[in-house]
């Protein structure tokens, strides 16, 4: 009935659902790949070997490579944007099922990682180097795979929550997602304020601020809440103030002791290098 051998393409994070091309050839004389699930297998005509239609899973390798090689007609599902987050948060689940190292992990274990993993990503952005910013990016993410997967170790959210909470968020807060003219961002902004105060019904501006940013940060944090409020007073800021100077004094002495350091450490390194090799 067809010129040419026809091989169906299953995606493996969605073997049940058949590119819309594939249709015509279902109810055929097919052949079924023994890697296709059972679920599947069994909603399929019983398989007949050496069929000219094939059904096979969409799994990276050689095989699949030598199809396209081939003078066979491949079908194959379209990717979903977003399919290697899915892919991810499947591997995580895997490794944690495998009762390894990260199974023994808490929240609180790995909360160094986190932070570390942070700033990582500010390193990179501010490198300008774009390579290194989507391997930190995907460091980082695993954090979040991470985190969503102990929680759902102990019944009480998984990533697919996770994300659903951030799809609700963004949906709440962004009107203009529904507008079809031009978005103004300083109305944008502040409507994005307004709903997260409303959200939120802080009964004081220095609710929900996050205690364990460095001293710098949370002190910028405290003046900006303090002055949208309109409740700092000028002895309390010019007080602060100068204990934030006296902080960045130390943190600029402390990082430039850290550099000559670190440069020193390389140096030492390359001489012992250089002695093993002689």
């Amino acid at each position: 009935m067809n010129e040419s051998p026809v091989v169906i393409l299953l995606d493996p994070l969605r073997p049940h659902v058949f590119p819309l091309a594939a249709l015509p050839f279902l109810s055929g004389v097919l052949d079924i790949d023994p890697d296709v699930p059972e679920p599947v297998r069994s909603a399929l005509p019983t398989p007949t070997p050496g069929a000219a239609v094939t059904v096979m899973m969409d799994t990276p390798g050689q095989r699949i490579e030598s199809l396209f090689a081939s003078e066979v007609r491949v079908i194959r599902a379209e990717p979903v944007h977003g399919d290697r987050l899915v892919e991810a948060a499947s591997i995580m689940d895997r490794l944690w099922n495998r009762g390894g190292w990260e199974s023994t992990q808490t929240h609180e274990s790995l909360s160094v990682y986190l932070v570390e993993e942070t700033y990582e990503v500010l390193d990179a952005i501010r490198s300008d180097d774009e390579s290194d910013l989507r391997e930190e990016l995907g460091d980082l993410l695993l954090q979040v795979l991470f985190h969503s997967r102990i929680a759902q170790s102990h019944g009480i959210f998984e990533v697919d929550d996770v994300a659903g909470a951030l799809i609700a968020k963004l949906v709440h807060r962004s009107p203009h997602l529904v507008s079809s003219g031009v978005v103004d961002i300083a109305e944008q902004e502040r409507a994005w304020d307004a709903l997260k105060a409303a959200e939120k019904a802080r009964a004081s501006s220095m609710d929900g601020i996050a205690r364990s940013q460095p001293p710098l940060l949370l002190a910028e944090k405290v003046l900006s809440r303090a002055a949208k409020a309109g409740v700092i007073e000028s002895t309390d800021e010019a007080d602060l103030e100068a204990l934030i100077e006296g902080c960045r004094h130390a943190d600029t002495a402390l990082l430039g002791a850290l550099d000559m350091l670190m440069t020193d450490i390389r140096i030492r390194e390359g001489r012992r290098l250089e002695n093993v090799e002689d």
